[in-house]
């Protein structure tokens, strides 16, 4: 097997008579895919149901930690589906009359899972295929001009974008077509990202996979973005990430390539289902791993010591979870993003390293729209955040700190019988489809003086679970921001007031109706993204929405038609670079599509979203108006 990291020996014992590597094998009816990990004394395998020029997942089962695998000895393992089932078993492994390569596999599980028999004892002969625990397929295209990042030197060797995750149990294969990106006009947005990946990506990108799409590109449309991952139900299921190279060798005083390779390495880890280390519900700010930021290590001012601990490599749970975590976990297309917490299984050999206290001097909260608290069914419920100073005097802050998919701001929606507990033992994280990952220059924080506020808005129309708001009735959102507090070493919380929110009881079966076109996945990540201009079969039926409901012309007065309005009037505002018919082409804004779609967008509109929604939608509008 690869290198572990440095320490991950320590926390295990080698496997006994058993050679690590990954190794397969079938008995006619189904197929046993055996990864033995002597590095964690783990071992762990997928099942496969054999059929003509297929074969058809099963389950994934791995031993339990704590129990040392042992040639021939039974090895408790547990073993899950997809479908919520979950048995234990027996699983032994032992040497094939002595041939190289070769190994015997006794699996009997103590109950039925999905399809197969509890109790019946299924025997293979596997044959070693790999040193490595899983093989990964990474198609790599890059912007006109940007190269690829170039090798670094560490620890007497050469240290890659692939070697990184062979080092992590992977073996990697080239997939696809590499071509080059031609440059967009100015930063690359979000939303034409997402359609860019759509458009050039070899493989399906609407199936599981164990296949990565990573954009090398330039630069995006924010500042101190250097990465992005995409992550939604239907289209782009955590298969696709961007690294903004120009961005990365634009910041001074750093090596350029090894931070590229970092940054590359951990969108992937995000595709791979891998959340940031510094995340509160993670606590380990202190994490020398791919997964944390080098601005963000302790909390924030030792970058220098993160990089002088740095060896391109992952946490001892990370790697645990990348080559033995439930196929459905951990492949690309998989469960949703953050869907698993692997962090807390034990395999790590750590508690968490944040303790967590109140954070004073300030006051986070959450606004409904001027129209209320009560949302019309089916209407995306868009929100304002505001973070107060009220410390008694000035304070610098990052201007990415209330931004929802940077990974500071947390929102909990709970489901309610109308009456606050303000309990957060039930409450469902709102994980949105995306993940930025930013650079955060000290030198462009923004002076908050007492008193004053910072504020952002956040959609909640649908994240990476689906739509948090598709049943009417009551919830609270509540709002977590987290700062480090360096000083003492621990994770500061802000706590907002729990928001309550009804959303109404569909008004008749016309709404209902309307329901089955607005609960789509491709309509909730349009929604979300504002507008995409490959996701045609969302447009389409987002315009049938507006024709039975408020034509296609006037003043909008419909709640749920006034947010189409606005994601279809972002995306005609958009231009897109698209791969098509095997060639590239740019396709332009249409600007007077956009005005129109914005003209319709009055007062009464408006009052559905959040005052920065509303007012940022009024300045597009008159920024159009203006020519």
């Amino acid at each position: 097997m690869p290198a572990e990291a440095p320490g991950a020996e320590a926390a295990a014992e080698p496997t006994d008579g058993l050679p690590g590597g990954r190794y397969e094998g079938d008995d006619g009816e189904a197929l046993l895919e055996l990864r033995i990990d002597p590095g964690a004394a783990a071992v762990s395998a997928d099942l496969y149901r054999l059929a003509p020029g297929r074969r058809d997942w099963v389950a994934s089962l791995r031993s339990v930690p704590g129990e040392v695998p042992r040639a021939g000895q039974p090895l408790t393992v547990v073993a899950e589906d997809d479908l919520g089932g979950a048995v234990t078993g027996r699983l032994s492994v032992s040497a094939s009359n002595g041939a190289a390569g070769r190994l015997g596999a006794l699996l009997a599980l103590d109950g039925p899972l999905n399809g197969v028999p509890g109790q019946r004892e299924l025997s293979f002969a596997v044959q070693r295929v790999s040193d490595s625990a899983r093989l990964i397929g990474i198609e790599l295209e890059t912007e006109e001009g940007v190269d690829p990042p170039a090798a670094v030197e560490f620890d007497g060797r050469q240290v890659t974008l692939e070697s990184c995750l062979e080092r992590a149990g992977f073996e990697v294969k080239a997939v696809g077509a590499p071509s080059t990106i031609p440059p967009p006009g100015g930063g690359w947005e979000i939303s034409a990202l997402h359609t860019l990946m759509a458009d050039f990506a070899g493989a399906s990108l609407a199936k599981r996979a164990w296949e990565l799409h990573l954009l090398l590109l330039a630069r995006s449309d924010r500042r101190g973005l250097l990465g992005v991952m995409f992550d939604s139900t239907e289209v782009l299921p955590r298969q696709g990430a961007a690294v903004f190279a120009q961005e990365i060798r634009d910041i001074p005083g750093i090596e350029h390539e090894r931070k590229l390779i970092q940054t590359s390495v951990h969108e992937l880890g995000h595709a791979l289902n891998l959340a940031h280390r510094f995340e509160r519900v993670v606590g380990r700010a202190d994490s020398l791993s791919f997964m944390n930021y080098d601005w963000r290590y302790k909390g924030g001012g030792s970058a220098d010591e993160f990089w002088a601990g740095f060896s391109f490599s992952f946490d001892p749970d990370e790697l645990a979870f990348l080559r033995h975590g439930p196929r459905t976990a951990v492949i690309p297309g998989g469960a949703p993003f953050h869907s698993a917490r692997y962090w807390n299984e034990g395999t790590g050999g750590y508690s968490p390293y944040v303790a967590e206290a109140p954070l004073e001097g300030f006051r986070l909260a959450l606004h409904p729209p001027p129209a209320g608290r009560l949302f019309a069914f089916a209407q995306p419920v868009f929100l304002g955040v505001e973070l107060i100073n009220l410390t008694g005097e000035p304070i610098e802050l990052p201007p990415v700190l209330l931004d929802l998919k940077g990974g500071f701001l947390e929102l909990l929606v709970r489901r309610t019988q109308g009456t606050s507990t303000r309990s957060l033992a039930d409450v469902e994280p709102f994980v949105p489809i995306l993940q930025r990952c930013f650079d955060i220059d000290p030198r462009n924080f923004e002076t908050v003086a007492n008193g004053d506020s910072i504020a952002n808005n956040v959609n909640l129309t649908y994240g990476t679970s689906g739509f948090p708001f598709a049943e009417p009735g009551a919830y609270e959102v509540t709002a977590l921001l987290a700062v480090f507090d360096s000083a003492n070493e621990r994770e500061l919380i802000v706590r907002s007031e729990p928001l309550p929110i009804r959303v109404a009881s569909p008004l008749g079966v016309e709404e209902e109706r309307d329901a089955m076109d607005l609960f789509r996945d491709d309509v909730g990540v349009f929604l979300a993204l504002g507008g995409n201009r490959s996701l045609t079969g969302a447009r389409e039926a987002l315009n049938g929405v507006v024709e039975r409901r408020e034509g296609e012309a006037g003043e909008v007065r419909d709640p749920v038609v006034a947010a189409i309005v606005r994601a279809g009037a972002l995306d005609a505002g958009r231009s897109y670079v698209r791969y098509e018919d095997g060639a590239f082409n740019s396709v332009d804004a249409e600007q007077d599509r956009a005005a129109g779609l914005l003209a319709r967008l009055g007062d009464t509109a408006l009052q559905a979203f959040d005052r920065q929604t509303a007012q940022g939608t009024r300045a597009l509008a008159e920024r159009y108006r203006k020519g």
